[in-house]
């Protein structure tokens, strides 16, 4: 089973390197008016309906390898829309992106579950067990599985680094050419060309910046980091205002054909070589109430022989609608549920607010590679340590090192102050970030894969809806609130999670130890 994990590791970590690579340039490519952010909260919207009344329908009866590629087709769409960004384009496509996006996900959760449950079947049938229990060896097949997806940002940050550096004398830019107009001198010097003789020497040729503006005169990335307010430039400020968030035009089409391309010849790899897996056909009695349910549904239906086809599958959708609702009103679920929403904000959080405040805005647009590049590969760290060292704390310790990270993140984010003399803090703020989504990602898929065990297929696509939620808000709000502001809300949604978790814990613990009682 093993060797299946591998196959289907190695395909998404391209796959998902080349959207990651797409996603992470929204905020800035397509920065005027929010149309990139926009899109992407667009995507987040329709994703939860999706979660809810499509994705666990497809899992539990076309399979969780359907799934995946559905999810995956759903992102070449959206990457394809970005060769003519509009209104009319990026958001229909958004919404397509967003109906098949969690089954991309969803699916490859219960897709590692069934092989880790598969595996140590295996070994404990032939006594070659490894001593894991498993819920560790789950642990360890999603932690394998979620390393090598994070690969994938590091390989779609190099790509869009290597041709957006490259490139980036080649060509026009991006966006369409502007008359220009009264040009703010925060928006104007690069944090790699300032220099006090620039100034003295914008000064005199360029009379119409201000001479009033002193704070950015002194300091050109004043207003980068916690103090960018996306609000006050992205909808009066002219093309030159906006100018270092655009790439070339040269630059970024050759690197959307990149990423076009190649998830289609990875996706049909995995068409050849995955084979079919089911989330019922591996549950043991006692697993849960709701496959006991389902199984005499199933058998009920065999005895009174539906006259057709089509209404059994919609005795089965209405049987999946009502096992969805069930576990979204499950008391288990809803204290999880409040440290999933999080997780959504803090994913919307790295993809707007650190891309587009701190990277493009302190460092440029043609960085943003470079820097996602780190947070990916201290992403994989997390992932790995997370999966193979976190974990033998317990979930509660785990939960309590996931929150001083991320609290420890955020201060350092909030507090710094962006300069032309300290634009490296940039990328150790991108290693935290990616460190913080490693272990926190590792940590949700496995209290999903323990907590609500033999309902795998509905559990991972609500975990995915929450999710989506939280992506949703963290967008929603990008373009109207300071950078500072998100933050503060950011800590207050931590701390209230964790409390959360703990009572989740403890009713995980008091349900368990009825079954055994029983």
């Amino acid at each position: 089973m093993s060797h299946y994990l591998y196959i289907l590791g190695l395909t998404v970590m391209f796959i998902y390197g080349s959207y990651s690579g797409v996603i992470r340039l929204e905020s800035s490519i397509n920065i005027e008016g929010g149309l990139g952010t926009t899109s992407v909260m667009i995507v987040y919207i329709v994703s939860p309906f999706s979660c809810i009344f499509l994705v666990p329908f497809i899992i539990d009866f076309l399979g969780p390898k359907f799934a995946i590629i559905l999810g995956e087709l759903g992102f070449v769409v959206y990457i394809a829309s970005n060769f003519y960004p509009s209104w009319y384009t990026l958001i229909p496509a958004a919404v397509v992106h967003g109906i098949t996006e969690s089954g991309m996900w969803a699916g490859a959760s219960c897709y590692v579950t069934f092989l880790g449950k598969k595996q140590w079947e295996k070994e404990k049938r032939r006594n070659e067990g490894s001593g894991l229990s498993q819920e560790a060896l789950i642990y360890r097949y999603l932690g394998t599985y979620y390393t090598m997806l994070f690969c994938g940002v590091i390989i779609g940050s190099g790509i869009t680094a290597a041709v957006l550096l490259g490139l980036q004398d080649h060509g026009v830019p991006y966006s369409k050419p502007s008359n220009g107009s009264i040009i703010n001198a925060s928006f104007v010097v690069s944090s790699t060309q300032y220099s006090a003789s620039a100034a003295t020497i914008n000064a005199t040729t360029m009379p119409w910046i201000r001479s009033d503006v002193t704070l950015e005169t002194k300091n050109p990335l004043a207003l980068c980091g916690s103090e960018d307010c996306q609000a006050d430039y992205i909808y009066n400020s002219s093309e030159d205002d906006l100018e270092k968030f655009h790439p070339s035009k040269t630059s970024i089409y050759f690197l959307l054909s990149l990423f076009t391309i190649c998830p289609l010849l990875f996706i049909c790899l995995q068409v050849i070589f995955l084979p079919k897996a089911s989330v019922k056909d591996d549950q043991t009695p006692g697993d849960s109430l709701l496959s006991t349910t389902t199984s005499s549904i199933k058998d009920g239906d065999s005895r009174t022989q539906s006259p057709t086809k089509t209404n059994r599958v919609f005795k089965k959708m209405k049987l999946e609608l009502k096992d969805t609702l069930r576990h979204l009103i499950s008391p288990l679920h809803m204290f999880v549920a409040p440290f999933i929403f999080y997780s959504g904000l803090y994913y919307a959080y790295g993809i707007t607010e650190y891309t587009r405040a701190f990277v493009s805005c302190c460092i440029g647009v043609e960085k943003l590679g470079l820097a996602t590049g780190v947070s990916g590969a201290f992403c994989i760290f997390g992932t790995f340590f997370g999966g193979h060292v976190l974990y033998r704390l317990g979930r509660t310790k785990y939960a309590i090192v996931v929150v001083c990270w991320h609290l420890g993140t955020f201060l350092c984010s909030n507090f710094w102050q962006p300069h032309p003399n300290n634009t490296w803090i940039v990328y150790l703020l991108g290693a935290f970030i990616g460190i913080g989504f490693g272990i926190i990602s590792n940590m949700l898929e496995g209290l999903t894969a323990h907590y609500f065990r033999g309902t795998e297929g509905i559990a991972f696509s609500v975990k995915n809806c929450v999710t989506n939620l939280g992506i949703v808000a963290g967008t929603a709000w990008s373009t109207s609130l300071c950078v500072y502001v998100k933050i503060y809300i950011l800590i207050g949604f931590l701390l209230a999670s964790l409390v959360c978790l703990f009572i989740a814990e403890k009713l995980f613990l008091k349900q368990k130890q009825k079954l055994i009682s029983i």
